[in-house]
């Protein structure tokens, strides 16, 4: 076991009820929640690990949660033995599964809503230079070609800059050169990786609207000398061209 593996000696109370709750799954509700993380209330956790809250990272969610949704979450420890949140889901918002509207009078009259909690469904690309975008020409539904954004939907346990760089990697093949992808991907993994820069998050529905969202990374490369490839042909990934477009285009 976990335990026989290590001396007695190396282990205070709290570390070995730590190791026994490692890995357990439990149900806690979202006490703050503030850009990529916030913390968790679970009575269950809170009574073996000295009252703390459990961490909660947005990696692990891929929903943005609202305060009071209710989040199903196997329980793991920092390197200090802080409770921290994985393989999280929501199961709940603060009213209802999908929908976390909370309306009431308040003392002048007017309604208060609360936002609605947005899932995460889709990450892209927002690569600017002065006044324009870059953008790919691609097979959508019903065999149109029409101009898109470099993205496309998460896939399983996949976290919102993986999804962006791997689609980049899929859209710009035979369109870029291998070092103007791996400039961006440099670029974009500095700015965005771990306990640096948000996405923005970007709603689905009519005029950014809906609980759907995509997560959007945007960089402007302006001086970098992009290599932009004229292959002749479409890529296996469906992409027919790809080159700069006004932003009001």
């Amino acid at each position: 076991s976990r335990l026989a593996s290590l001396p007695a000696a190396s282990l205070s109370p709290s570390g070995v009820r730590a190791l026994l709750m490692e890995g357990s799954c439990y149900q806690g509700t979202v006490k703050a929640f503030r850009g990529s993380f916030g913390w968790l209330t679970c009575s269950e956790v809170a009574e073996k690990c000295g009252g703390r809250d459990t961490f909660l990272h947005k990696n692990v969610l891929n929903t943005i949660p609202v305060v009071g949704s209710t989040v199903y979450f196997c329980l793991n420890f920092d390197a200090k033995g802080n409770p921290k949140a994985s393989e999280a889901k929501l199961v709940s918002s603060a009213s209802d599964a999908d929908v976390a509207v909370k309306k009431g009078k308040g003392a002048a009259g007017k309604t208060n809503t609360e936002p609605r909690a947005q899932v995460v469904k889709r990450a892209s690309l927002l690569i600017i230079r002065k006044d324009e975008v870059l953008v790919v020409k691609e097979l959508k539904d019903g065999g149109k070609l029409r101009w898109s954004d470099i993205g496309g939907k998460l896939e399983a346990g996949e976290a919102y800059l993986d999804c962006a760089l791997r689609e980049l990697a899929e859209e710009a093949q035979c369109f870029l050169s291998a070092e103007s992808i791996r400039l961006l991907e440099t670029d974009l993994r500095h700015r965005y990786g771990y306990g640096g820069a948000e996405p923005e998050l970007v709603g689905l529905g009519p005029s950014g609207s809906g609980t759907q969202a995509a997560a959007v990374f945007e960089i402007n490369v302006e001086g970098v000398d992009l290599e932009l490839l004229k292959p002749g042909a479409p890529n296996k990934h469906g992409v027919h061209e790809m080159c700069w477009l006004g932003q009001g285009h």
